[in-house]
């Protein structure tokens, strides 16, 4: 996740119209600051009607299952916690913890645009109390019992690029989802964080959030027997007072999670389970334990008794859910982000991608088209041009996904902070997006030189074998 911080200093997410899409329209500017969209266009069932073959199955499960373990044995940027230990080495934590540092060029600002002074970062940094890492410590397992924030230093403290970036926290590496299995190795000197490595990397995470248990307990939570998948972009258990560790609970998009075995005509937490589903969550008890306490699901909440099948239908109708949630760098804000909006739409027909945009780029898993200086607009523009539904196109710190074409011109459904053009006279345009929306793709500008075809360095195919 400490990719993500980086990539915050040089991430420009800017969206543009094809003038081509309508000639007419791309010379007038409509009040919404974005051209060539439609309020058509802002329904799934607009580009499934478009899309070839909408409902062919793109992979079996089978097909999904074989590429994730590929892609754990061969992604640098994901990790299987289960091939780690038996015993963690001090110099393994050390370069765990030197792989998420974050130097800064200029002083970071706060929420205020007060430059953040060296002795306030500094005891961020000493609050790590790296010189108690022991020589060597058996592996520990915990799982996450909330939505957890995960952070590069073990602080509360924001940090921000600067005044003008202020979506981007910069020491916010990304999110743990309840059941999420971590490997606790080191605790902070005011004994509030731990350094916990997770499947997408090394980083902090407040202690109340994780729950020691078993190692089979923890790496067997999701394997075990039938499950509901989150199919909605979010959705919360019911309310209970009886059990308020896991009352108004929100599970994301793509969670699976196990079904506990209750007696159907039992009450769970005070309420008949007649019209949810009981499932089984983790809770941290007193001592910080792991345990599963059961929980309702309500049926009229988005889920599914398996992953979605892999279709270009459901990648759009999955991406639409999202449509106008705001931007949330590293899932904050209860949102997501860029990569956090495809690696969620895509975990819910079970395929993982890497946790950020570049990784998604790059992964030896999938089959891509990389593009260096060397290749041209042309054959970047090619490559587009031939795209499915769900590729994904990326540029340096941002990643957006292709839905289609209309009138030839390729359009796009992103996370994205802002909407910048020229128009048709040469005059810049910038409008504050901070959500996910749909966007032509021609001629999306990556900075005041380049369009986002010329920045374009991997076109993903993600559900091609």
């Amino acid at each position: 996740m400490a990719s993500r911080v980086r990539t915050a200093l040089i991430l420009a997410a800017f969206v543009a119209a094809s003038p081509s899409a309508a000639q007419d329209a791309s010379r007038v500017i409509p009040p919404s600051g974005v051209i060539g969209v439609q309020d058509a266009m802002l329904s799934p069932d607009y580009w499934i009607a478009r899309t070839a073959s909408p409902n062919a199955l793109l992979m079996t499960s089978g097909e999904i299952e074989a590429r994730n373990r590929r892609s754990f044995a061969t992604d640098p940027n994901l990790v299987d916690l289960a091939r780690i230990g038996p015993t963690i080495s001090r110099e393994r934590v050390l370069d765990w913890l030197k792989s998420i540092a974050s130097p800064f060029t200029t002083p970071p600002v706060d929420a205020n645009g007060k430059p953040i002074d060296r002795e306030t970062l500094a005891g961020a940094v000493a609050n790590e109390d790296a010189d108690t890492i022991p020589a060597s410590q058996p592996a520990r397992y915990g799982m996450a019992v909330r939505r957890a924030q995960l952070r590069i230093y073990p602080t509360e403290l924001h940090a921000f690029p600067s005044i003008d970036s202020l979506d981007f926290e910069s020491f916010q590496a990304g999110i743990l989802f309840p059941g999420d299995a971590v490997l606790m190795v080191h605790r902070s000197r005011d004994r509030r964080w731990l350094l916990v490595q997770t499947w997408q990397g090394p980083a902090w995470v407040r202690d109340r959030d994780i729950a020691t248990g078993p190692t089979a307990e923890v790496l067997g939570y999701r394997g075990a027997g039938p499950f509901r998948v989150v199919t909605s972009s979010k959705v919360r258990t019911v309310f209970t007072p009886e059990a308020p560790a896991v009352s108004e609970l929100q599970l994301d998009m793509g969670a699976n999670v196990p079904l506990a075995q209750v007696p159907p005509d039992q009450p769970v937490n005070g309420q008949g389970p007649s019209q949810s589903w009981p499932i089984k969550l983790p809770m941290r008890a007193d001592d910080g334990t792991l345990r599963f306490v059961p929980a309702l699901l309500p049926k009229s909440e988005g889920s599914a008794g398996a992953y979605l099948p892999l279709t270009r239908a459901n990648i759009v109708r999955q991406a639409f859910k999202f449509l106008g949630e705001r931007y949330g760098w590293g899932h904050m804000y209860n949102a997501r982000d860029c990569s956090g909006f495809t690696s969620d739409v895509y975990r819910s027909m079970g395929v993982i991608l890497p946790p950020n945009s570049g990784a998604q780029g790059t992964s030896p898993a999938f089959r891509h088209q990389l593009f260096t200086a060397a290749d041209g607009k042309a054959a970047r523009l090619k490559a587009v041009m031939a795209a499915d539904v769900g590729d994904l196109l990326v540029v340096p710190g941002h990643v957006m996904m292709f839905l289609g074409k209309i009138g030839g011109q390729p359009y796009m459904i992103q996370d994205v902070p802002y909407a910048i053009f020229r128009d048709r006279a040469g005059q810049l345009h910038k409008t504050k997006l901070n959500q996910v929306s749909v966007t032509p793709l021609l001629p999306l500008l990556y900075d005041d030189n380049h369009t986002y075809v010329d920045a374009m360095t991997s076109l993903v195919h993600v559900s091609a074998h």
